[in-house]
Order: C-alpha cells, then structure tokens, then sequence
C-alpha cells in the first residue's frame, strides 16, 4: 500500500478528505494528519509518505515553505496541492518547486482525487522502476569494475602482466585506483574455516568475498591498496607507496594494519585469521617474486600456528628435507607400537623433529603420508577396519592434508596410533595368516549379529576345532574372548562419537543383556559406560 499523509489547517477539510473515497481499497493507507508546515515536516521525517495532499495557504510554515524544505531534504514522494481560487499564485510557485498536480477543495469531487491519485501511482512506479534500473546499471558497473581488478591484479602477481611502472600506473588509473605501486608490498589473509561451517558443507567463497570488501571498505582505500578474494581461495592484499620514510616506518605500519584486519575478521564474520606478508618490493618487475614470499608466509602456518601475523622473514629457511627417511622409524614404532605411553612418546618425537628440522610444507606433508601409509598396512595386516582405526567419513590421507598445522596432524598421528595400539591382539608380533585375518575381517563387519565359531570357521573353509586351535595359536586368544574384544572396543567407538543410550550400545555391539554388558565392558576398560563416555567427552 501507498502512504498518504493529508497537511491542511481545517478539521473538516482534513475530514471531508477522509471520507471521500475508500482509501485502502484504492491500495492506500492513511497516515496521521497534519495541521500545518512544522508540524507536517516532523511527521513526514518519522512516517515517510509516498504521498502529500498539502493546503498552500496555512498560518505559521505555509506549504511553498514546506515544499522547499523538502526538496532540501530529497524527500522522494509526490506532493498534490490543496488549492483555492486566490492561491494561484502559490500554486505556479509549488509547481516549479516539485508538486506533482493540485487540487481545487471547493471542486474536489471523489472522482477527481482518484484519477489525481491514479497519476500520482504512476509516476511513483516510474520512479521506482527508474531507480531499480540505476541501481541495476550501478551494481553491473560495480561488478565489472570489481572483475577488471582482480584479473589486473592476478595477472600481475603471476607475472602475465606487463610490469613496467608506466604501464601500471595506467592502468591503476583507467581500474580508478589512486595508490602508486613505486613501493608495494604483498599480504594474503588465511581464513581458519570453523568446523561448524566445514561439517555443513557450507562454501567459504561468499565469505571471502564479504571479507575482502569490509577491508577494502574499513581499512584500504583507492589510495591505499587493494584487497581481492582469488579463484584459488586465497585473499589478497597490495599496498601501495609513492615513497617509504623508513624501513621501521613500513614494519610498523604493516603490523597496525594486519592486526586491525585480523580484529575486523574476528568481530565481524567471528572468524580466526592469519596473515603473511611479504618483503618490501622496490621494482613493480618483481612484483610476482613477492606474491611467491606473501604465500610462502602464509604457508608458515603450518609449522608456526594459526592466528598469526607472519612475515616472510619468519618462514624463509623452511625450505629442507627431513634428516632421516620415515622408513627410519619404522623400526621404533613396531617395536612400541602396542605401549601406549612410549607410542605417543614415540609420535611426539617424529613430528616435533620435522618443524625443528624446518623441512618445506611439501616435505613434511609428503612425510606424513608416509606415517598415514604405514599405519594403514598395521591395518590391513591386522584385519582391522578402516572405519575402526579411523573414525572418520573420510581417508586418512584426506584428513590430514585437510589439517592446517603440523601440530593438529601431530594430535591427529597420536590419536590413530594409540587406537591402533588398543585394536591390535595380545599376544601376536607379526601380521596374520591370511585365512585368520579373513576370519577377522568377517567377525568385524558381523560382530552385531548371532556369531558363532561354525559359521567364521565355515567362512574360511575350516572344520571349527582346526580353526578355533589355530585362531587362538594367532591371535593369542580364543575366538570368545577375540569377538567380545572387537565387540567392547566398538562399544567404545560408540559411546565416543554417539549420543545413544548405554543399552541401546549394548545391543548395537550384540550383546542383549544389559547388565553382563556393563559388567563385561569394566572388566574391559575399568571403568562404567557412562565413566568411559564422561571421560571421553572431557
């Protein structure tokens, strides 16, 4: 609906006006009355009309009065002129300052305001079309202006833009950018993804994109630098100097504003952040080479921790091999794989070893995937199940390369090997004959059902004495006291990542007597259920 506010110093006019027409079934909706200029132009600032039915001639502010202190203010409604014979003057005068027609009151018949009204409407669509269209024109020129910068820029820190500073400053002008890039200096911003927003598949590219006009908003202008969300996901920043005073003026400048981007991401989009930066480059021709340090900084994440400021500087000598192969440690971790405490000793000592190495992002990324390698034939030789060992939708490899510092994949290694040293069997030092570690896997994927010695052994095509004599020559258990084992730690696995009930558990892992099961799984773990899922969640 149409706002309609009626300004006019006689009650019954005001009234007469009221009830000349149904105004809501016009598409219109009365605002409170006016009884003349002031008390008019308060009104219209809190009720915002879409249209004014003023009177001319009224005592104190008259309506030519009015009407010019709202084509100061740019009020965008549509003023009709309430008018008298004698107020023709007055009318000439509010025509020129904007009225859109005028009324005669001694003449105003219900069919006359209407179709007064009717042209009003649709000038006001016009309008509001006319807008729309610049809005639309504004934002498409805005957009475009948007991807000309960040192609420009792209091709210049990759180096597939001519460098020249002439050449540069041309361009900086046509894309409306003011900075000179005599001196420059590269920064790429590292949003940390909240697991929340990982775990709904949310897509961070909006975000960025939100990010990087806030700074460009708050503290870049287009005589400053220039922030851009990159195809890559990376966000981009590069600052511009006509002249550097000092080299401590530029490091304390940078620093000012990294920590002001990093506090903007964190209050606004509630978001962690890291920040690395590169050298002070002095030619635009090497421009690309700096682009190279800002991700080699931003890299440093990996080795130095998430919400940093990183300069280049910092993170420069990562560039190693590792002193010795992971095939070195091979050794060390069979031999203490099954003691908890050494094994998480052991883990601690490899990956703290790689960061004091200072070895490449690469390498110790492809050092890793060698661990996750040798942790997965522990598996297969075992007949454990991935999604035992794991716990985890995905590969492990995925996982991992998934991770944004050594120290998440360091508690990530830790973890797996202290559950693989639970999941192996007692008694056994090396991988099992192929009919009992398929006999394993077959318990493993059957575990929930009514299992008995006959049918595993059937699996592998054994009579069940042999089987159950050579089960227990393995794995150094009998198959009851194996399959309760397999059953426990999956109830385990449970109470872990589930909120289920404890005898609902009882019955996932195939065990129907709640009470057993709870007696069964202290004996186990030497503690309850419920004191193992506390535990746990802590």
């Amino acid at each position: 609906m149409y706002k309609v506010m009626i300004v006019d110093d006689e009650y019954y006019v005001r009234m007469d006006l009221r009830m000349m027409i149904d105004w809501a079934g016009h598409g219109f909706q009365l605002t409170e009355d006016a009884v003349d200029g002031q008390d008019a132009l308060d009104k219209i600032h809190q009720c915002r009309p879409d249209i004014v039915l003023l009177d001319i001639g009224m005592p104190g502010m008259n309506g030519i009065t009015l009407l010019s202190r709202l084509k100061e203010s740019q009020f965008q409604g549509q003023i009709v002129i309430l008018s008298c014979h004698d107020d023709f003057n007055y009318v000439k005068d509010a025509l020129l300052l904007g009225a859109q027609d005028y009324l005669l009151k001694h003449t105003l018949e219900p069919d006359i305001l209407e179709k007064t009204l009717e042209d009003v409407v649709g000038k006001l669509e016009g309008n509001r079309q006319r807008n729309e269209q610049v809005i639309k024109w504004k934002h498409l020129e805005a957009q475009s202006l948007q991807m000309e910068r960040n192609q420009f820029f792209g091709q210049l820190l990759h180096g597939y833009a001519a460098a020249n500073r002439n050449s540069i400053a041309e361009r900086l002008n046509r894309l409306e950018l003011r900075f000179s890039l005599t001196h420059s200096v590269v920064m790429i911003v590292k949003i940390h993804e909240e697991p929340s927003a990982q775990n709904r598949g949310q897509s961070s590219e909006p975000v960025r994109a939100q990010v990087a006009e806030e700074i460009n908003r708050t503290y870049l202008n287009a005589d400053a630098g220039y922030c851009y969300a990159a195809e890559d996901g990376e966000l981009v920043l590069i600052l511009g100097f006509e002249s550097v005073p000092s080299f401590l003026y530029l490091q304390n400048s940078l620093h000012e504003q990294s920590n002001g981007i990093l506090a903007l991401i964190r209050e606004r989009f509630g978001l962690g952040a890291s920040i690395g930066i590169s050298g002070h480059c002095s030619s635009t021709e090497h421009i690309a080479d700096y682009y190279l340090q800002a991700k080699a900084a931003i890299a440093g994440v990996y080795f130095i921790g998430k919400n940093r400021i990183i300069p280049y500087s910092e993170v420069s000598d990562y560039s190693r091999k590792p002193s010795k192969s992971f095939k070195e440690y091979e050794e060390l971790l069979l031999r203490e794989r099954r003691d908890p405490l050494e094994i998480a000793g052991v883990v601690e000592e490899i990956c703290n070893g790689i960061i004091e190495q200072k070895v490449s992002l690469e390498e110790a990324k492809a050092f890793y995937f060698e661990f996750v390698s040798f942790i997965k034939k522990q598996q297969r030789d075992y007949g454990i199940s991935e999604q035992e060992l794991f716990e985890t939708g995905r590969s492990p490899y995925e996982a991992l390369n998934g991770m944004e510092t050594a120290e998440e994949a360091k508690i990530y290694l830790t973890k797996v090997m202290l559950r693989l040293s639970e999941l192996l069997p007692i008694g056994s030092s090396g991988k099992y004959r192929p009919e009992i570690a398929q006999a394993i896997a077959y318990m493993k994927n059957h575990y929930a059902g009514d299992l008995s010695l006959e049918v595993v052994a059937s699996t592998v095509n054994m009579n069940s004495t042999y089987f159950s004599n050579l089960f227990k020559k393995e794995t150094g258990q009998n198959f009851v006291a194996f399959l309760q084992r397999i059953r426990l730690e999956k109830a385990k696995a449970l109470l872990r990542t589930t909120h289920d009930k404890v005898y609902d558990i009882a019955s996932q892992v195939g065990i129907d007597n709640y009470h057993y099961f709870c007696k069964a799984f202290k004996q186990f773990s030497g503690m309850t259920p419920i004191q193992y899922r506390t535990k746990e969640k802590q």
